[in-house]
């Protein structure tokens, strides 16, 4: 499986995964055989790229969410915050309902370390990735062992961080050129929009209000709106910090395309202590993988092989199979690739 993007896509290409809509509807399921009137669709719907490879490899690989329950979830927080621009009041109940399901399946499926990758449309890209970084935050709120009660109200306020960019516009919202001072100002403050609209709802606890007020704050008080440090920043708002950046980073956004998987948690690493909490990294790492078992990589060395261990962030081990030039290897080697400084994937095949 491949992420292709939409400009370079051809007639005769198998979709691995559907296409969905911003409703949540499928536009374009698994398995189907691109035609040039369907790429030229997807280009005008504004979807920067797809899954293409061979959908039934990708059905057997283990999700900790399903894709229906993901999707209903976007669909949902969604349609809340529209309601919200619109002048309506935010309801929390099926928010409630959709996070419980999300909690439900990522507790079931706690052995499960795989990366949430998907492909939005950059106007759609603030409900997908509300989503994702809830189900990221309750992994790692499973790993702290935080009780039920608590992991619930942590992917409350994991799936609202962001309800404060309803109120930013649209034209600092998806500009797709770098941000004057005065926007960056103004797109700063939907911490605090976020914060006056959560604590306003009947229902949901103060906690989880805070998410939205403090998950730009840095343990070493260089985040906003409040220069907040450590142990000063809500445990909830810490762990979603963690994965706000980590699903940013690796999403194509309207002014960049996203980094891989592995070059994001690369990054998060180097982040550790300075800005991001170092005990939340730490279960992030040992809780999310950049590639999962079974799946095929090419190395930066040209090298292709097959992923045959993967247990968080380091403990990632590929057999390798091809060599630089697609020759087939007489004798497969396995190499740890966090142990192995001279080779990195560069992306599933």
């Amino acid at each position: 499986m491949k992420i292709v993007r939409v400009e370079n896509l051809e007639p005769g290409m198998q979709l691995a995964k559907a296409v969905y809509s911003a409703e949540g509807t499928i536009l374009l399921n698994a398995g189907v055989i691109l035609k040039n009137r369907y790429i030229s669709r997807l280009r005008a719907l504004g979807y920067p790229a797809v899954y293409i490879g061979d959908a039934a490899e990708v059905a057997a690989l283990p999700e900790a969410v399903s894709e229906a329950t993901r999707q209903r979830a976007i669909t949902i927080v969604k349609s809340s915050f529209d309601s919200v621009k619109l002048g309506g009041t935010l309801v929390i109940e099926p928010i409630a309902r959709v996070v419980n399901s999300i909690v439900d399946e990522v507790v079931l499926a706690r052995d499960v370390v795989v990366p949430l990758t998907d492909i939005r449309r950059h106007d759609d890209y603030t409900f997908g990735h509300c989503v994702n970084v809830c189900v990221l935050s309750v992994m790692m709120g499973i790993a702290l062992e935080l009780d039920d009660l608590t992991l619930r109200e942590l992917a409350m306020g994991a799936i609202l961080h962001d309800v404060g960019k309803i109120r930013i516009p649209d034209q600092i919202l998806l500009k797709p050129t770098r941000l004057t001072p005065a926007e960056w100002d103004e797109m700063k403050q939907h911490t605090r929009y976020g914060f006056d609209v959560l604590r306003e709802c009947p229902g949901l606890s103060t906690r989880a209000a805070h998410v939205a007020y403090q998950h730009h704050e840095r343990v070493n008080g260089c985040g906003y709106p409040r220069g907040l440090a450590d142990s000063g920043i809500h445990l909830f708002a810490r762990i979603v910090a963690v994965a706000d950046t980590y699903d940013a980073m690796t999403s194509d956004r309207i002014y960049r395309k996203g980094v891989s998987p592995f070059e994001a948690l690369q990054e998060i690493k180097r982040l550790r202590s300075r800005y991001l909490d170092d005990g939340v990294v730490g279960v992030f790492l040992s809780s999310v993988v950049p590639y999962p078992p079974g799946c095929k990589v090419k190395l930066d060395t040209g090298e292709v092989g097959m992923v045959l261990k993967a247990r968080g962030y380091n403990s990632l081990v590929v057999q390798v199979e091809y060599d630089a030039l697609g020759r087939p290897l007489g004798k497969q080697t396995e190499i740890d690739i966090n142990q192995h400084e001279g080779k990195r994937i560069a992306r599933m095949v």
